[in-house]
Parts: C-alpha cells; structure tokens; sequence
C-alpha cells in the first residue's frame, strides 16, 4: 500500500455540469458515489454530503472570525498587545495572497475532515509568512524515529514528481489522536460512512420515487353494484369533471364536488411523515453534529428551542466545543512561531524579550454580553460613569470633541476621605460628602 492509500486518498467523483443536471444523469451519479462511498476521501465526501459540509463550514467560520492578538508580558504582570515586529505583522498578514481568516477556515476544515493539518512558515528576512499545505499536496512524511517527524515530502504546483522536502523547523502540524499510531490522528469521518451512505441511499430513493413515482394524488370509486356505465358515460364524467374541477380555468376550482351513485372520494399519496424524510434527515444532521461535538440547536435544528437555551447554547460553542480546538491551536503556534523567530535573531532582535510574547485568541469579543448587560455590570463595579464622551463617541464611529476626554462623576457619587481631599487640592470638582443619618441637605 503506498503512502497516499494510507492517508485515504479515495478516487474524485466528477460532478456533472450544471446543465447536465437531468435525472438520469442524477441517477448516474448517486449511485456511483454509492458504490465509492467506504472508499471515498473525506474531500470527496465534503462536496457531496450536505450535512458533514454543514457542519465542517460552520466550526471553520466560528474559528475564523475570532481575531488571534499577540501579547507580551509585562514587569508589573500585566499585558501588552505586540503589533509590531515580524510576529505583529504576521498577524495582520498571514502571507499576500490571504487574510488570516482565509487561513483559518481553511487549517479547521482540513483538520475537521482528516484529523490532521499542515503548515508552511517561513521568512524572506524580514517578514514571516505562514500557508496552509493542503492534503493533496503531501507526499510523505520524513521520520527520523518512532515518535519524531522531520519533515514533509510536498509537491507544490510546478514542481517535478519527487516534489520537495520541507524540514521539520518550517513545518507547523497539528493532529489529532489515532490508537495506532500517536504521530498522526484518525479521521472523524471514518465514523460517519454508515450514517453518510445511509443518507445517500435515501436521495437515491426519492430521487427515484419523483422520476417513477405515479402523479396520481386521488381517486373516484364507484359500489359494484352501482349502475352500470357505458363508455360513453364514463368519458363523459371525466371530461366534465376535469373542465369543472381541475387546472387554472376549471369553472369550480377549489371547490366541492358532488358525486352520485355512491361514489367516493380516495387519497391516494404518501407523506414525507409517513416515510419519516424529517426524521430519518434529522438523525443523520444529529449524529454528524455529534461526532463534531456541535450542539445541533446551533446548527438550525429547533425542535426544543428557546431563546433561553439557544443563549447559553451559544456561550458553550467557544468553550465546550470550540474551546479545545482553539487550545490545541494555540498552543502549536505559540510553541513553533516563537520558536522559530527565537532561532533567527534577525528577526527575535526586533522584539526585545522573545520570551515573553504569546498568542492567544481573543475569544472575549465573543463571550461579552450585549453592550447593556457590560455596562450595568461594570457600572456596579465601579460605582460610576467608566466611558468618557469621546469614548462613546468612538464606539459610534463619531469624531472626538473637546474637552471630551474627561471621565464625568455626578456629585453624589464621590470619593471618600483622604482620595476626596486630593481630588478637591488638584481642582477637580469634589462630591458631596455623605450626611449624618437623619439629616437633610439644604
């Protein structure tokens, strides 16, 4: 077995074009990619299979969108946000041809679809850059031992066969866990081909109901021992039964037909609840949510939704479901970026104490509450005004004002003692005092 059959690359379906979308051709397709699916690769199934896309696209946006800040330690234990330097302008740019949430998108798919995710970091001297390897481009993996990966045989566009080797220290990997082997994950996928091929077995079926299914959604019955009708009674009660009661110009479209002779009126159709399409479609959407640790509410389906559990659903998604991932990111890029820009001191130089700067993902944009909720909390806490009106201005994407920089304090929420002296010797307007029990101001 070669290196690519055991990292599961599987044959590609080609999809037909557009205008070639006709139902024997539909046909055609779902059951090739019936009779591929436990070999096909999670690529291949990623394009086919509605609910894994789902799933995979709505974890890789939620990464994406959270902004990655480099800070660095300060003396008096606090933190200050680096934005410049080779690793201030990494994050700002990951390389020119993408922004860092292309980047992102792109490393969670690729690790939510193999378990596994590839990383290119590397300078021209002056300027990191970081590019995501994508699957099919990975060759073979150079080991030096049991536990330890070199390096990476890559082919990249233009290059010969052999491709190139990349050496361990411009490589960022990222993986998961596999029983067999620790040096690589396993596939979350692996464990969705039942549930997938299922999925697929159920279009083919409707697929072939629509096309040989019969259109007939009633009937008209007659008693056997009713009269007996002449071909000519019979085409004539067709006739005027369709003309009265059917298509757009029917005289009496839409309303109530009046039978004689004991006929009756039969419905002839099977529902979509009858065949269980919903709940057959919301278990699949259930178990590949499940394997990807996503509450399915988040992903639309609302059968025990409210506005309750669907707020504190969405505060859980950056800790019980994103929070591992954006750990484990973290702390690989964290452990290989500094790093590598420790190893060359052109670039180290230009950040003083490399020891100290981490990264981390800003992920309090995301769990702050609504701008109401902040400012009633940190009101309490401060025990007063805590924006001044330049800085609500900001917020409204308004231009500063004079004198809009001073934080304003009511009179009656002042300082006390000794801090209330030195605000009224500096000139600063001084609260009113807190009177005795029982007495009144004047």
């Amino acid at each position: 077995m070669g290196i690519r059959e055991w990292l599961g690359f599987g044959k590609t379906i080609t999809l037909p074009e557009p205008g070639e979308l006709q139902a024997p051709i539909i046909s055609a397709y779902m059951n090739d990619l019936l009779m591929q699916v436990r070999n096909q690769s999670p690529a291949d199934l990623w394009r086919s299979q509605p609910y894994l896309r789902m799933v995979v696209s709505f974890r890789a946006r939620n990464v994406a969108q959270i902004g990655l800040h480099a800070l660095e330690h300060q003396p008096d234990g606090g933190r200050e946000r680096v934005r410049t330097g080779p690793i201030g302008e990494l994050l700002r740019e990951p390389n020119p041809d993408q922004t860092w949430y292309e980047l992102m998108f792109g490393l969670v798919s690729t690790f939510d679809l193999y378990d596994e995710v590839l990383l290119y970091i590397a300078d021209d001297g002056e300027r990191l850059f970081i590019r995501h390897i994508p699957r099919d481009w990975l060759l073979q993996w150079i080991d030096a031992d049991a536990y330890d990966i070199r390096g990476a045989r890559v082919r990249f566009p233009g290059d010969d066969d052999n491709g190139r080797i990349i050496p361990e220290q411009n490589l960022i990997r990222i993986h998961g866990w596999s029983p067999e082997d620790e040096r690589f994950g396993a596939s979350p996928i692996e464990a969705l081909r039942v549930i997938l091929e299922e999925q697929i077995q159920a279009q083919i079926f409707r697929l072939q109901m629509w096309k040989r299914g019969g259109r007939v959604g009633s009937y008209v019955t007659r008693p056997k021992d009713a009269p007996e009708w002449t071909p000519e009674a019979r085409e004539r009660f067709k006739r005027n039964f369709q003309a009265a009661f059917t298509g757009e110009g029917g005289s009496q479209a839409g309303g109530v037909p009046v039978f004689e002779d004991g006929m009756e009126w039969n419905k002839l159709s099977v529902t979509a609840r009858e065949e269980e399409y919903v709940e057959a479609s919301k278990l699949a959407l259930t178990t590949v949510a499940g394997v990807y640790h996503v509450n399915p509410t988040m992903l639309g389906l609302l059968d025990n939704a409210n506005y309750s559990n669907v707020k504190e659903f969405r505060k859980s998604l950056y800790g019980d479901t994103l929070g591992p991932l954006l750990k484990q990111i973290s702390e690989k890029l964290n452990s290989r970026v500094v790093r590598y820009v420790k190893d060359r001191p052109y670039l180290a130089d230009q950040h003083g104490n490399i020891d100290n700067i981490y990264l981390e993902f800003n992920l309090r944009e995301k769990l702050q509450g609504s701008f109401e909720e902040e400012s009633n909390v940190l009101g309490s806490a401060v025990g007063g005004p805590w924006l001044t009106v330049n800085e609500a201005r900001a917020r409204q994407n308004l231009p500063s004002v004079e004198d809009g920089d001073r934080l304003f304090q009511p009179l009656n929420l002042g300082l006390s003692g000794q801090e209330q002296v030195e605000a009224e010797d500096q000139g600063q307007p001084a609260a009113i005092s807190q009177l005795p029990a029982g007495e009144e101001q004047e």
